[in-house]
């Protein structure tokens, strides 16, 4: 895609330290989403559910719990569960170093593969979170469904690790080699991957091309706007919105072109056919989540940098 490839060529500098930049008008990539709105009937009862797990760990001091318990995670209990367990890793990775984030990354990925598996005394906490949210969560999970989790996962720690080395390294990234790892970084390939729970379809159907643009647009999508939403930019802020609301704008519609390519699938009585519904659903679920994730970045109060 064209508005993709060209902003490689674009640097664009970020204020880590609250530098006031004066008033910046944010894009508005949804307003032509055609997903609206739509609340699970069981997030009240989720919420709740899972705020009152996670408070049981005592994971935060006063001030970091006070800004958790102001969002929102609208998703259902194994979905609020991932958000408040990324929530977690972030606050406590970001202020370790590259050694310690590799260990509790390892940690995380050892209790969702075996969450039936005994833990050490004296193990950091987001080990016994980390192994209960998935023994829960793994109940109504397909096979399928669980190995793209754990894959997705692996993933994600992963490149958290990578990000940590940077400053280690004083590495600077240009625009693609960020995206390298922001796109596993964001959390959205785990946090997708939740959305085929209850699904069940062959690995050659779920690798299909439609199906893995339609990922990757969701996810620029949700990552590219959670960063423009939670950075202070300086030098030319309006300048930087705009080129990625520009940018933002070839994404949407590049999903929404694949998505209305969905129904014509399997026509032909040929394999896709026998996963259409299933299908369906899942490229419903992207639709929502980047909906869900638009209308929380503006209702929560943790993030939003304004």
């Amino acid at each position: 895609m064209q508005r993709h490839e060209s902003i490689a060529n674009i640097q664009m500098r970020v204020s880590l330290k609250g530098y006031s930049i004066g008033t910046c008008a944010h894009p508005r990539p949804l307003r032509c989403w055609p997903w609206q709105r739509h609340l699970s009937q069981h997030y009240q009862v989720a919420k709740a559910a899972s705020r009152e797990w996670f408070t049981g760990f005592q994971a935060f001091d006063p001030k970091s719990q006070d800004a958790f318990n102001r969002c929102d995670f609208a998703r259902c209990r194994t979905c609020c569960d991932l958000m408040t367990l990324f929530y977690a890793f972030d606050e406590y990775t970001d202020v370790a170093g590259e050694t310690s984030t590799r260990q509790m990354a390892d940690m995380l990925v050892d209790e969702v593969r075996n969450p039936d598996k005994p833990r050490p005394q004296g193990e950091c906490l987001l080990g016994e979170m980390a192994r209960q949210f998935w023994a829960s969560g793994r109940r109504t999970a397909t096979p399928m469904a669980e190995r793209h989790f754990i894959e997705t996962m692996q993933l994600y720690v992963d490149a958290v690790v990578q990000q940590s080395e940077d400053p280690t390294h004083d590495r600077l990234r240009t625009i693609d080699s960020y995206w390298e790892v922001r796109r596993y970084t964001s959390g959205c390939l785990p946090s997708f991957a939740l959305i085929e729970l209850e699904l069940d379809f062959l690995e050659d159907v779920y690798q299909h091309p439609l199906l893995e643009r339609l990922r990757d647009c969701a996810m620029y999508i949700v990552t590219a706007s959670n960063d423009l939403y939670s950075c202070n930019l300086d030098l030319g802020p309006q300048a930087a919105a705009d080129l990625i609301h520009s940018w933002m704008d070839g994404i949407v519609w590049a999903f929404v072109r694949c998505r209305t390519a969905l129904p014509s699938w399997g026509g032909d009585g040929g394999q896709v056919a026998r996963y259409v519904e299933g299908l369906a659903r899942d490229v419903e679920g992207l639709s929502r989540w980047v909906r869900g994730n638009g209308d929380w970045s503006f209702e929560g109060q943790a993030t939003l940098a304004l």
